[in-house]
């Protein structure tokens, strides 16, 4: 039963949530405005100040042995389906290469490289062979295909935190061939294309289907908290690895409370050397424990504020 309430809500609040936030600015009067100090995620927030306290609740004692009480309940779901679940991505973050300068290379990411986020970093798309590529494929990019000119490099990380490697529960097949070279140096001589706005890489669920799809949407919701950006300058870049690239022909619309840009397609950078200033690569829809598919969720419990929205600005989005 859960699951269905989730959907009605993400499809009637969450995109209008993200359109309302676009401009960072608005979310301090947003937590000013309910009473609450902080979201929830940030260090130093506790439960009692958070945003979610006066929304979530839990009306029926819980099955679960590890819930004996009924604060043990809440914090479960809290972090399970609430801004708890953003917080332990980011305690999780840890640098994997790192530069002072500002042409250097910079890659953190969560455990099993379920979020990263990047600057200065190259790809090369030789390997795609875009006429011939198949959905799902997780051999785009080989050894000497990905990295960055890093002045400290933490190869052993990478290695542990490559352990998940799945389409669309990591990013695991795409960054493990990573490596530190000045030949991965984002120049004109290195680049056939450079992305100069901040990009977002995106591996995709079915499109075809609400349940799916809203997993891409709510996990990228989740991915702006964890790297503190809001802005709709931004480009998409769908990583759909299917030779006719992914169609969206049923909820399109969305992307718009996400970029004011319209989403670029990983087919169109086939056999180019692409560089990005500064690229995010998000959670994705079916990581292990994740949002929403192959959730646990604890019973007894109700009204994550991570997913409360404004029904209004979804409507601005879609009507």
């Amino acid at each position: 039963m859960w699951i269905w309430c989730f959907r009605i809500q993400l499809f009637l609040g969450c995109l209008g949530f993200v359109n309302a936030f676009k401009d960072s600015s608005l979310l301090p009067d947003l937590i000013e405005s309910s009473g609450k100090k902080c979201w929830g995620y940030e260090k130093g927030c506790s439960f009692e100040n958070s945003y979610s306290k006066d929304r979530l609740r839990c009306h029926k004692p819980s099955r679960w042995p590890s819930a004996r009480t009924k604060e043990d309940q809440m914090n479960a779901f809290f972090d399970q389906a609430d801004f708890g679940y953003v917080r332990q991505r980011m305690e999780s973050m840890q640098p994997i290469c790192s530069s002072n300068r500002e042409s250097g290379a910079f890659l953190e990411c969560t455990d099993h490289l379920r979020f990263c986020r990047g600057r200065n970093i190259l790809f090369d798309f030789k390997s795609l062979n875009a006429k011939r590529s198949k959905r799902y494929r997780d051999d785009v990019i080989h050894e000497g295909e990905v990295g960055g000119d890093c002045d400290s490099f933490d190869k052993e990380l990478l290695r542990k935190r490559s352990d998940e490697k799945s389409y669309l529960q990591s990013w695991g097949h795409e960054l493990t061939n990573f490596e530190s070279s000045s030949e991965y140096a984002v120049t004109d001589k290195n680049c056939d294309i450079i992305y100069e706005r901040p990009t977002i890489l995106f591996k995709l669920d079915a499109s075809v289907n609400m349940y799916h799809h809203f997993c891409d949407f709510i996990n990228l919701f989740a991915s702006q908290f964890i790297n503190g950006t809001f802005n709709d300058d931004v480009d998409i870049v769908w990583w759909e690895t299917h030779s006719t690239g992914y169609q969206d022909r049923y909820f399109g619309a969305t992307w718009k409370a996400f970029s004011k840009h319209a989403p670029h397609e990983l087919i169109s950078l086939d056999q180019k050397r692409v560089c990005f200033r500064n690229v995010m690569f998000p959670l994705l829809a079916r990581q292990r424990f994740g949002l929403y598919y192959n959730m646990p969720l604890i019973d007894g419990c109700e009204e994550a504020r991570f997913i409360d929205g404004s029904t209004m600005s979804m409507r601005y989005v879609y009507f």
